[in-house]
Parts: structure tokens; C-alpha cells; sequence
């Protein structure tokens, strides 16, 4: 059905295949309305302006295109009925505990029941419903109210024990001056900030933004760069720049995405995408999407991704502060130059360990991670996302490196591909287990999630710049309580939180359109303009 869908949108609005490297909007689109200070002009005009052409000159020199991979030839895929059930059954289970899913269906039966009955009322047949109209009513309400208030014996969500609110450490100093300074512009911005009121569970707060906003950054131009790491795969990053071309008067923003999605993030929409168009085509920031090794139809020679390696993010890091150096002609070993990173989700949770890891020497302003965690082995306790969300995202894991290149490589160290592949492993939790911690030589989960996280080897304590985290009470994939709020905001003043009452995964729905503002992007660009006010 996803397949589907996609083949139709791609005809309506010709998108664009994101392999080509430099995705470009059609020229008939010419104008983006924007309400922002810095209103996005035509993004089909080519961008001008020296520092722009230097930066890109410099980006396509250093250069070092795509790896050259020699798979084998591909062995013709048997699937039978069995292996299909075997892997759609997960799936299955999945919906059938989601809470959004069991209610959606209870409502619409109960307005089917109800709307039979009263066609039976208007054709005057059949007898038997006409003459049992108040009981087959009775029941179609009864299924409309216990869709709405949830209906009894699905998984319970796990108690939140994280209250709603802005955590920092405002003791008298530096750090507490800054941090009061964002503390403010914080809370001006919620002040206007008003949830979309129909949307009352995490997973519909998690579902609709993404489904309503996956198109308003689908034509954002990039340009795919690559780089070689230390252990001499590439790295793909995707360099997307203000339709006036790069500012080197504003900053420049990492952005982590997801759990290595398969789709291109252009092409996926949603978070990232908008984040990318929001900070560029409003705010004339230049944005750096860091492509998750593997994903996106990107080659990969051995080292797969794995969220617990940092060094990626170091190596990108190091590239874009020596890039921007050279363009502003200022030594960046000496200067802090304007780096700022943002993380979703699996980014998130990378993005934070990267600052604990590097410390003092994270070459960035300021961080800000959305809906991730802190302590991993925490979050395994989160019953009701291992068995309703995790089981699709661990299908689009296993589809990404359960064959091809990525499972010839898994094979010769030891992973069981068949056991990998099966209903066995049904959550990512149970791929983490499965694959990732045999294949990177990790002694078990908890040695994994460990080297992960923040909270691991006491990380949280060597962040030394200021680091946002923004999460939801009611996100139905990671808790709010595995990222410690209110012990790492006391320990550690560069450790700032945000937790709201709703909002979903990466989702956080605003107003009656929520299709209109995008809660993630403007938290991203509050928190990086604050940081810069502090000087």
C-alpha cells in the first residue's frame, strides 16, 4: 500500500529520485509563501553571491563521490506464503495492540452500525433491523464512546513520572545567565504555541504532522557531498542553502535524522525535510543532513551504521568548521564558528552521546535532540512501544540491511540473517540484540545501549556545550522519563530539557491546521537564536 501511494504522489508532483545527487525544484514552481522574517524567494533561481560560490567550489573539490562496491549477483528472491506471513505477522500484532488503531476501528464500525440503522429507518426494510432499531443504536454508540475513551484490554502505556516543563540550571554564573536567557525565549515562544485540540492521543500527535507535512519540503535543493572517514567508507551529506545562497553571517545546522530511513529524506518528507526547508528558506540558515551510512540507497563497503559510533558525526563535524574557515578566512582551530546540530529521534540519541563523548571539544554552539533518550536500557521497559510502533520500525531496518551487500557483510560475522529476517525479531530492541551487537562485537544489549547513550559511563557529566532536549509525555516510541530531566538539568547547567503534556514522536501538532507551523523546526530555530543572543 506504501509502495503504492508513493508511485501516485511521485506522478502528481514529480518528485524528484533522490540518487541523482542534486535535487533541484521544477522551474514552474517560483514562489514558497512564507510568513517568516526572511520569506523564502524562488529556490528555482540559481543562489549568487561569492561566499556561496567559494563554499561550493571548495565542497565539490573535496569531493570523493560514491564508494565502488562489487556486490555479487544477486541470488533471485523465492518468497513463499509462509516467509510472507512470517514477516507480516509482527506487523499485524502490531496494529492490533496500537491504541490509535483498536479506537479508529471501533468508531468507524459503531458509525457504520449507526449509519445501517438508519438507512433501515429511511428504505423501511429490512424487518428484523427496524424492529431492533434501539439495540443496534445502542451498540453503535457504545462503540463510538469506548473509540473514543479507548477501548479495555490493550497494552498499558508505562506511568510517566517526568513532569511537564523547562528543566535548566539557572545558579548564578555564566551557564545560569544563558541558560535563563533561553529559559525566556522559551516560554515567549509557548506562549503561542496552542496543541491542536482534536488530537488528543501521542500516537494521532505522532501520525498526522507527519502525514500533513511530508510534502512541504519535498523541493528542497541539496547538494550531495561525500566524505571519506577514517576507516575509509564515505560519509553522504546532503548541503542545502537560503534561495539567496550560503550567509556566512548565519549559522549552519547538522541535522541527524531517524532510524537509517530507506526512502531519501527529500523524498520521505516530514520532520527532517521541513526542518531543512524551515531553517533555510525562513531563517537563511544553511543546513547539513547527515545521511545514516547504508540508508537512503547509499553503498556501503563493511561498516554499517550503528547508533552508538560517533566518529561520523566527528568527521562531519571537522569537514563543515574547515569548510567554513577557509570561506570566512579565520583559523578554526582558534575561532568558534557558528555549528549548531539538531538530532531526531535515533539522531537524537546520537547526537547527544557525540557531545558526552567529545565534550569541551565538540566544536558546536549548541545541540538540540527531539524525542530521544538518554538511558537505553531504560526505555526497554516501555512495554507498549516495543510491541506497537518498534515492529514497523524494525521491518524498514531489516529491509535496509537484511539483504545485499549490508547482509553479505552481517553474514561472515557471525549474524544469523534467517533468525534476523523471522517474526523472532519483531521490535528494534530485538534487531539491536539480533544484529547490530554481534556485528560490531558488542558482549550483549546492555554493553550496547551503554556505549549509546548519554547516561552510559556517566557521559551526561562531560557535556560542555549547551544541549536542548525536547520530548512529550505521551510519545508512544521513546519515554520521556529515559532522558532524567530533572537529575541531568541539576548535575550538568549545560543540559537543558523541554517536556509537554502532548505532542507524539517528532510530532507535536499545532492549531487547528496543523499543516500550517511546525512545532520541531521552530524549537530548533528559538533555541539556536537564543544561544546566539547570549554571544
Amino acid at each position: 500500500l506504501e509502495s503504492a501511494v508513493w508511485r501516485v504522489l511521485r506522478r502528481m508532483y514529480e518528485l524528484s529520485d533522490p540518487r541523482e545527487g542534486i535535487v533541484s525544484p521544477p522551474p514552474a514552481q517560483s514562489v514558497h509563501s512564507t510568513s517568516g522574517p526572511r520569506a523564502a524567494c524562488s529556490i528555482a533561481m540559481p543562489p549568487c553571491g561569492v561566499a556561496h560560490e567559494r563554499l561550493l567550489d571548495l565542497l565539490r573539490e573535496r569531493d570523493v563521490g560514491p564508494p565502488t562496491v562489487v556486490e555479487a549477483d544477486p541470488l533471485p528472491e523465492v518468497v513463499d506464503l509462509r516467509t510472507r506471513v512470517d514477516q507480516i505477522l509482527p506487523l499485524v500484532c502490531a496494529a492490533y495492540h496500537s491504541a490509535m488503531i483498536r479506537s479508529t476501528m471501533s468508531v468507524m464500525c459503531g458509525a457504520m452500525v449507526l449509519f445501517v440503522c438508519w438507512l433501515a429507518w429511511l428504505l423501511g426494510h429490512p424487518a428484523l433491523i427496524r424492529e431492533n432499531s434501539r439495540l443496534v443504536t445502542f451498540a453503535g454508540v457504545a462503540m463510538i464512546i469506548l473509540g473514543i475513551r479507548g477501548l479495555p484490554g490493550g497494552i498499558p502505556s508505562l506511568k510517566v513520572q517526568t513532569e511537564a516543563g523547562i528543566y535548566s540550571n539557572v545558579a548564578p554564573g555564566p551557564s545560569g545567565t544563558r541558560n535563563a536567557q533561553i529559559r525566556r525565549a522559551l516560554q515567549s515562544w509557548l506562549s503561542g504555541v496552542r496543541p491542536t485540540p482534536y488530537l488528543r492521543s501521542g500516537e494521532l500527535c505522532t501520525f498526522v504532522p507527519f502525514a500533513l507535512n511530508r510534502m512541504r519540503g519535498r523541493k528542497v535543493a541539496y547538494e550531495r557531498i561525500w566524505l571519506q572517514a577514517a576507516d575509509q567508507e564515505h560519509l553522504a551529506m546532503d548541503w542545502v542553502f537560503p534561495p539567496s545562497g550560503f550567509d556566512p553571517e548565519r549559522p549552519v545546522v547538522l541535522i541527524l535524522t531517524g532510524l537509517v530511513p530507506r526512502l531519501h529524506w527529500a523524498q520521505e518528507g516530514g520532520f527532517v525535510s521541513d526542518a531543512a526547508w524551515h531553517l533555510t528558506a525562513e531563517l537563511g540558515m544553511t543546513a547539513v543532513v547527515l545521511v545514516p551510512r547504508g540508508s537512503m540507497s547509499t553503498p556501503v563497503r563493511e561498516h554499517l551504521f550503528h547508533g552508538a559510533r560517533v566518529s561520523d558525526v566527528r568527521e562531519v563535524v571537522l569537514f563543515v568548521e574547515d569548510a567554513l574557515g577557509k570561506v570566512r578566512d579565520v583559523d578554526s582551530a582558534s575561532h568558534r564558528l557558528p555549528i549548531f546540530g539538531a538530532g531526531f529521534s535515533m539522531g537524537a540519541i546520537t547526537l547527544a552521546n557525540y557531545c558526552g563523548c567529545y565534550g569541551a571539544d565538540a566544536r558546536l554552539l549548541g545541540a538540540v535532540t527531539l524525542s530521544g533518550v538518554h538511558d537505553g536500557m531504560a526505555n526497554l521497559a516501555f512495554e507498549y512501544s516495543a510491541k506497537t510502533w518498534q515492529p514497523f520500525l524494525a521491518r524498514s531496518v531489516k529491509q535496509t540491511f537484511g539483504k545485499g551487500r549490508p547482509a553479505e557483510v552481517a553474514a561472515k560475522r557471525g549474524v544469523d540473517i534467517d533468525h534476523v529476517l523471522s517474526r523472532k525479531v519483531a521490535s528494534v530492541h530485538d534487531f539491536d540484540e539480533a544484529f547490530v551487537v554481534p556485528f560490531n562485537g558488542y558482549k550483549d544489549l546492555a554493553h550496547y545501549y551503554r556505549d549509546l547513550g548519554l547516561s552510559g559511563d556517566e557521559k551526561w557529566k562531560q557535556v560542555e556545550v549547551p544541549m536542548l532536549a525536547v520530548a512529550s509525555q505521551d510519545d508512544p516510541i521513546t519515554h520521556c522519563d529515559s532522558l532524567r530531566a530533572d537529575e541531568y538539568s541539576r548535575g550538568n547547567a549545560q543540559l537543558l530539557f523541554l517536556i509537554t503534556e502532548r505532542g507524539g514522536h517528532c510530532g507535536w501538532p499545532l492549531g487547528w491546521a496543523p499543516w500550517r507551523r511546525s512545532f520541531c523546526s521552530e524549537a530548533i530555530s528559538v533555541f539556536i537564536e537564543a544561544v546566539l543572543a547570549c554571544g
